[in-house]
């Protein structure tokens, strides 16, 4: 399947289709992806399916022109796992990072950057992934904002073109029964708010649907839900700032011995940067793969596969830019490559942390981890401590 396949998308800058798409600001998903010899779908075009119902083929460089932006890319399970965002304070965020280019270590998910959170007369950086190096985009000051609406909470769906659940709805074959949106959310660790909860005024029922989750759309729109308003121009161009072509990023320097990146390149730096000491990290790779990165960065040492898996905590960084890593249940310390190492979110007494507003996603969550009481409802969406 294509990387792009699932992406959600609006309009885009040579957009002369008139109102194909439902109108300005409605959101649709790529259900498929050009190909060189394609009749349906040719090379450098990709086939939206728009929330409101409508399908066709759009540009993403074919002529020259570009249809569409893309809006979010957490349908397709793009997560910033070393990120914090500092106004809702959600750690390992879907979708984009933007990035406070006068502000130190300042980022927004996308939800907080649209909704105009932080100061709008700075410029940011857009990240579209996380080895990503970003482009700078204009401050939101000023900036042209439309309102994004489709298959959100509070829209009206009944059942679309991937429909493949039977009767859920309430209705016998080709039913046009319908429903309310009450959450959008991930599915499962997969991919970020590319389902949509339904409740079923026929039978009262919720169930679950895809709006984006690996391309398909199993609901329409009949009355759209509103998500909030967006800087079109600050998105990235399908096909043009967001690549046709998926990017793999060179290896690290340690990986790749006929590399000759010089010390100062962004993917080497990246795995330098990162660390500080406190962090709290694991080892996750495999052991003839650590073996390799340990050559000239500390060495190998057979004691050193019992803590693979193992949380540690950074004691230090290096001169060369390693990083000393202590494990404090087996009272050890080891030096690292930092390309072995991943940081590990764990929460602190004192710290703020905000309660996710998706009702039915923390039930699920609850299950086994204390579970679920209704006075918890009154909690959802609100800043509280850890203690």
């Amino acid at each position: 399947m294509s990387h792009l396949v699932g992406l959600r998308v609006v309009r885009g800058p040579d957009w002369k289709w008139a109102e194909q798409d439902g109108g300005e600001g409605f959101v649709g998903t790529v259900v498929e992806a050009g190909r060189h010899g394609s009749p349906t779908s040719p090379n450098k075009t990709v086939v939206v399916q728009w929330d409101g119902g409508n399908r066709t083929n759009y540009r993403t460089g074919y002529a020259d022109s570009y249809d569409l932006y893309v809006f979010d890319n957490a349908t397709i399970g793009i997560v910033f796992n070393q990120r914090k965002c500092n106004s809702c304070l959600s750690r390992a965020f879907a979708g984009y990072c933007w990035t406070c280019t006068t502000c130190e270590d300042y980022d927004l998910c996308t939800k907080c950057y649209m909704s105009d959170k932080h100061d709008l007369s700075h410029s940011f950086t857009r990240l579209m992934f996380p080895d990503d190096v970003g482009e700078r985009v204009a401050s939101r000051e000023g900036s042209v904002k439309h309102t994004a609406k489709g298959i959100f909470v509070g829209a009206v769906v009944r059942r679309g073109p991937d429909w493949d659940w039977e009767n859920q709805d309430g209705g016998e074959e080709g039913s046009t029964a319908t429903g309310t949106v009450t959450s959008v959310r991930g599915w499962e660790n997969e991919s970020n708010l590319s389902v949509a909860c339904v409740k079923w005024m026929r039978t009262q029922q919720t169930n679950v649907y895809r709006v984006g989750h690996k391309g398909k759309v199993d609901l329409k729109c009949v009355q759209e839900g509103i998500y909030g308003d967006y800087y079109p121009r600050h998105l990235p161009i399908l096909g043009k700032d967001y690549p046709l072509q998926k990017v793999t990023p060179p290896p690290p320097l340690a990986n790749n011995p006929n590399s000759h990146q010089p010390q100062n390149s962004p993917q080497l730096q990246k795995a330098i940067c990162q660390f500080k000491p406190g962090d709290s990290v694991r080892v996750n790779l495999e052991i003839e793969i650590l073996k390799a990165l340990q050559e000239g960065h500390g060495g190998w040492n057979p004691k050193m596969e019992q803590v693979i898996g193992m949380i540690g905590v950074v004691h230090r960084v290096t001169e060369k830019n390693d990083v000393r890593v202590s494990f404090e249940d087996i009272r050890q310390r080891w030096t690292f490559h930092p390309a072995a190492l991943k940081r590990v979110e764990i929460y602190r007494a004192g710290e703020l942390v905000r309660i996710s507003e998706d009702r039915e996603l923390v039930k699920q969550l609850q299950v086994g981890h204390g579970g679920w009481n209704d006075a918890m409802v009154q909690t959802l969406g609100e800043v509280g401590k850890v203690v």
